[in-house]
């Protein structure tokens, strides 16, 4: 979504400074790394003037690691590319993951020389066992002054990182309005990684940074009813491990895959009685793409899933709502996108949401998306899963 956001603020922004005009520093990470481990580290990329600007964030950097006279070459694999637009007097970071050589030990000193020359000191630790190589004398630890490292950042920063920084967007965000009851629906969702890139878990088994929390809302509003009542709400949590394939979004080849998600969901409308529905899944998704990912392409996201467990008061819930679904989309991130996604069931549903971006001026500063979205089917809420209905909604969309 960061990518998203960035193009559309590119396209509205005008005339902007370049690149060197910004300057660069790496923010080494806050609790040391292990030998053979991986580590996170953040470039920081810092606006001093008073224009906005905009830079490029490479997918790779290659860097070095030193200690004395010794040197380990490293390879820095971004977390995220595409135009950065940065504020005037503002700054942005993009996150970068490399691999801790298995013989490199102790304070040692990351270095890149491109996009500019960079530097940040890495305490790193040898796992439990290993003998640890004698250290150089202080006076050959670093050949050359700092000057251009971050200094220790407050607790604020440390709670960016370690809390704030692990929220990811998760399904789309939007809040629509029709003529027929129940008028309003609106949905926001979001994830959190459980584990930090740091942390004694990931760097023994990096795979364990693919593990998320996830919940998602949707709700009906009758807002032309007596009182306003919401019609029905559906409370989804998830416990999700996903792998993403990083893919050149520049790149002009023919079909990429995108990478997978796992996950068990639970759905419930929180309601009592006659009025209560509830179910578990299991579910597997991936994603495939087709054209380039910073402009116009074609993505199909397949998701196949089993119920788990009791759907004692949704029993023939299978019929409405299968074991497949599929979305498929035609779209440009800085531009117009449609996206059909459709229930493969007995008595199944299609809905249809074509957004185009807006952006407001500079009072504001806000960028979104309207939304219009058609729905044809079984099952828009949970409390109607059995129920057909048609029905044409506009609005704004956050997230698609």
């Amino acid at each position: 979504m960061k990518r998203i956001l960035a193009g559309l603020l590119l396209l509205a922004a005008g005339a902007m400074l370049p690149a060197q005009n910004l300057v660069l520093n790496l923010l080494a990470p806050l609790a040391p790394a292990v030998s053979g481990g991986e580590v996170r580290v953040d470039l920081v990329i810092l606006n001093p003037t008073g224009n906005e600007a905009v830079y490029e964030t490479p997918l790779r950097l290659e860097g070095r690691l030193t200690r004395g006279m010794r040197s380990w070459p490293v390879t820095l694999r971004g977390q995220a590319g595409g135009g950065a637009l940065i504020a005037a007097r503002g700054f942005s970071y993009r996150s970068f993951i490399f691999t801790v050589p298995k013989d490199a030990a102790g304070r040692l000193v990351l270095e890149l020389d491109q996009p500019q020359p960079v530097r940040a000191v890495v305490d790193v630790h040898r796992p439990a066992g290993q003998t640890e190589e004698e250290e150089p004398a202080a006076s050959t630890m670093v050949s050359a002054p700092l000057s251009n490292v971050l200094p220790n950042q407050p607790a604020a920063t440390a709670i960016q990182r370690t809390f704030a920084d692990r929220f990811r967007l998760h399904e789309p965000m939007y809040f629509i309005y029709g003529t027929k009851a129940p008028a309003v629906k609106f949905q926001f969702s979001f994830k959190y990684r459980l584990l930090g890139d740091a942390s004694l878990l990931s760097n023994a088994t990096p795979a364990l940074r693919g593990v998320y929390l996830a919940f998602t809302q949707r709700s009906l509003w009758d807002i032309h009813g007596a009182s306003s009542p919401f019609y029905d709400t559906s409370y989804m949590p998830e416990m999700i491990f996903e792998s993403q394939n990083v893919v050149d979004p520049g790149s002009r080849a023919g079909w990429q895959w995108l990478g997978y998600q796992g996950a068990l969901k639970h759905e419930s409308n929180g309601k009592d009685g006659s009025f209560s529905r509830s179910l578990n899944i299991a579910y597997f998704r991936t994603a495939f793409a087709l054209g380039r990912l910073d402009g116009w392409n074609v993505r199909v996201v397949p998701r196949v899933f089993t119920y788990v467990g009791d759907v004692a008061n949704n029993r023939d819930i299978s019929a409405y709502r299968g074991h497949a679904e599929i979305v498929a989309t035609i779209g440009r991130n800085d531009g117009p996108s449609l996206s059909l996604t459709s229930r493969l069931a007995k008595k199944g549903a299609l809905q249809a949401d074509l957004s185009i971006p807006l952006k407001s001026d500079k009072l504001f500063d806000f960028a979104t998306y309207f939304l219009i979205q058609y729905w044809d089917g079984y099952g828009e809420s949970l409390l109607d899963y059995n129920k057909k209905s048609q029905t044409i909604r506009a609005g704004f969309q956050l997230v698609r």
